[in-house]
């Protein structure tokens, strides 16, 4: 078990690095796109735009294909019937194909009614703006939910890195649309459409690239259209919930782009900012684990059920140990240094001193649910993996109501941070809900082995390090070379006390098997 579990800290290690690749090359395209918009009304419809466009990609891509594709694909091929895994593949694709035509026409036509009702803040020339940057940006949408499948597969065949590092393509489209359209002296307009059109280049190298290396292992990257197969009924049987719960979230999201859209311009893309940020460490946190965990614990519901449950324990104390590990520092460093890192990731050309302040401000809060949100993907996943897609589905509901709420009561006070303070609170809500119904399906969760002590240990050395350098800056905006040493000193203190104690072996971490 020990070297299953080093082999799975090896595969998280790289999912990490493909993720903060990608999620590098988002903050260098975020860094761009701050450079010429800074948090101006431009800046506020891009963001708007980017949600909404992206509301097909969130609801059909990655998390909800793997939940229902991956533990149908792994297990045939478990069985040993590659044959029977490779046609459900083709005839999935073939379900995806049509779904996702039929929804991008769909959001095409009906793009002035989504730009209405996502930022209904938004009035005259600023949403005639938004709705013509949705109608750009929804072909690019297809494209992205069409590599989903082709990542499902990959996923499967325990093929990680190519997955979640292709998004880099992507931004670096976007970028140098960017630069060139900035070089050219292009209005705001014409950068945000400049700004489309490079999304959409992206996304076609994206689905051209995952393709390729899918079809290594298919017979075919050809859809099917035989929707009679067994294996596929139980895949889409398990759609609708998945849908419900990964909507739901969507929708909350959503909700929270409404309720700021009427605070006022800059409010959108200072959340859309801060945003960008937090979903770096949540994207490393939560995407990683959770995709790393997917194949291993449907793999696991083979055996008799007190084997199932222990093995599936051990695999989310593993998992929960280093999520909660990984993020201490993310967490000090967003609460406490959040206008160096703001600083140091943003702060160019029209993105000046009072854009770096709101910006961490809105970060500072988003920290506290760090944890939780990466804690409801792995539990989620569990659940995923043992074939049940109606409890989370319920959970996320219980979730956006408490998110709603509460957003609606401290904006009016706190404005944008009253709004990341509900989706704060729901994260935890929402994970306490799994996590008490787990608890009670697996007769355990493996907390017990978690080792408190260290954890307090390391986040006070890690605090006491943030706090240093944000009294020495007097919590103002730093230079980008101060804040960048500020932030460094952090992150070595962390290091440092974290392999002190036993809890980051970076030799065991990066190091490859030995046969």
């Amino acid at each position: 078990m020990e070297e299953q579990r080093a082999k799975e800290s090896r595969s998280a290690t790289v999912v990490t690095i493909a993720i903060v690749l990608s999620r590098l090359a988002g903050l260098v395209r975020q860094r761009v796109a701050a450079h010429y918009f800074g948090t101006s009304a431009a800046a506020d419809v891009v963001a708007a735009a980017f949600r909404i466009g992206n509301l097909a990609q969130n609801l059909l891509g990655e998390g909800t294909l793997s939940a229902t594709f991956i533990p149908v694909y792994a297990r045939l091929r478990a069985s040993g019937d590659e044959a029977g895994a490779r046609a459900f593949a083709r005839s999935a694709l073939g379900a995806l194909s049509l779904a996702v035509l039929g929804l991008t026409l769909a959001g095409v036509l009906a793009a002035p009614i989504l730009s209405h009702v996502i930022a209904g803040g938004f009035e005259g020339e600023k949403l005639a703006f938004t709705v013509e940057q949705v109608r750009l940006l929804f072909p690019m949408t297809g494209l992205l939910v069409m590599s989903a499948w082709a990542l499902g597969v990959l996923n499967a065949h325990r093929s990680f890195f190519l997955p979640y590092a292709a998004p880099v393509l992507w931004s670096f489209a976007q970028i140098i649309a960017l630069v060139l359209a900035g070089m050219l002296r292009f209005g705001d307009r014409a950068l945000a459409q400049a700004l489309a059109v490079g999304a959409l280049i992206g996304a076609a190298l994206v689905a051209a690239l995952l393709f390729a290396r899918a079809r290594q292992h298919t017979v075919s990257v050809r859809p099917s259209f035989d929707f009679s197969s067994a294996p596929l009924r139980e895949a889409v049987g398990r759609f609708p919930a998945v849908l419900l719960g990964r909507g739901v979230i969507q929708i909350s999201g959503l909700i929270d782009t409404l309720l700021i859209s009427f605070l006022g311009d800059s409010a959108v893309s200072t959340f859309n900012y801060a945003q960008t940020i937090y979903l770096l460490p949540m994207s490393i946190l939560g995407t990683g684990e959770a995709a790393v965990s997917l194949p291993e614990m449907a793999a696991d519901t083979s055996v008799e059920k007190t084997e199932r449950n222990r093995r599936i324990r051990e695999r989310l104390a593993a998992s929960l140990t280093r999520v909660t590990v990984l993020s201490i520092p993310a967490v000090v460093v967003m609460a406490l240094s959040g206008n160096a890192l703001v600083s140091v990731l943003f702060r160019t050309g029209r993105f000046d001193e009072d854009s770096t302040s709101r910006v961490a401000s809105a970060l500072a809060v988003y920290a506290f649910a760090l944890l939780g949100n990466a804690s409801v993907r792995l539990f989620a996943t569990a659940f995923y993996a043992l074939g049940e897609t109606r409890l989370p589905a319920r959970m996320a509901v219980a979730r956006v109501l408490a998110s709603t709420v509460v957003s609606l009561v401290l904006m009016k006070r706190f404005g944008i941070a009253g709004v990341v303070a509900g989706a704060t609170l729901a994260a935890w809500v929402e994970a306490w809900l799994l996590g008490a119904a787990l608890h009670r399906e697996l007769d355990g969760l493996g907390l017990e082995t978690l080792p408190k002590r260290k954890l307090a240990t390391l986040t006070g050395a890690s605090a006491a390090a943030a706090m240093g350098g944000h009294f020495v800056l007097g919590g103002r905006p730093p230079t980008a070379l101060f804040a960048f040493l500020g932030l460094s000193i952090t992150g070595l203190t962390f290091i440092v006390t974290a392999q002190s104690l036993g809890l980051l072996d970076l030799r065991s971490l990066f190091g490859r098997r030995r046969s």
